[in-house]
């Protein structure tokens, strides 16, 4: 590891989330331990008889929360302070990826097609437990972080975060043209000195990196 006073900050935005969850859970499934690749993960499923075509539609999100959780390990790994951030803005939206991972599951359980599951026209109208399939999920999800060492917190519960990010929020809406959500999240990683930020985001890596050489942004697909 390397000798530093300094930790080395990481903010992860909602996208990346969702995909390392998404490898946490494919794992969790294959009863296989986090670290597995994905060509093993694709052999157990296969191996279990499910659909090459089911492999192949998870297998893009998979790959991203792979490289996800082999970029975080490597990172703790290689100082002895890492300190890793996850907004509660994103962690609002990534419940909201939960919920439609689970809408769409029930739908193609009732068996909707999927011509009619991506219009969403059922979300008032199905009944599940929102604590099992959403709340207690989300926390399965960290426990298993966890034990491989990656914890992570929001900024928020620092004492006057959300008003310092929103204050540098309004100061880099003079420069930058970004949606809100990003400019939160950019303001959040400059407010907390973050090393890198971690996202799939294309457009949002390029407006940053024009921007703000200070903050680095992972390709994250390679």
């Amino acid at each position: 590891m390397a000798e530093s006073d300094m930790p080395f900050v990481i903010l992860i935005d909602t996208n990346a989330m969702a995909a390392l969850s998404l490898y946490v859970e494919t794992c969790t499934s294959a009863n296989l331990s986090l670290g597995v690749t994905i060509d093993e993960l694709k052999r157990k499923f296969e191996g279990k008889g499910i659909s090459a075509e089911y492999v192949q539609w998870k297998q893009g999100g998979i790959n991203e929360g792979y490289k996800v959780f082999k970029y975080l390990k490597s990172k703790i790994e290689k100082f002895d302070t890492v300190q890793i951030w996850f907004s509660l803005l994103s962690e609002i939206e990534l419940l909201d990826v939960f919920l439609d991972r689970t809408f769409d599951q029930e739908l193609t359980r009732k068996g909707i097609p999927y011509r009619i599951r991506r219009k969403k026209p059922f979300r008032v109208q199905i009944d599940f437990n929102y604590d099992e399939k959403i709340a207690k999920y989300w926390e399965d999800i960290k426990e298993k972080l966890s034990e491989e060492g990656i914890e992570f917190d929001n900024p928020e519960k620092e004492s006057d975060a959300i008003q310092n990010i929103i204050e540098i929020a309004k100061i880099v809406a003079r420069y930058v043209a970004l949606e809100p959500v990003d400019l939160y999240l950019y303001a959040s990683g400059i407010y907390l000195r973050a090393d890198e930020i971690y996202t799939y985001d294309g457009e949002f890596r390029n407006i940053i990196n024009e921007k703000e050489k200070k903050i680095y942004l992972p390709e994250g697909v390679h």
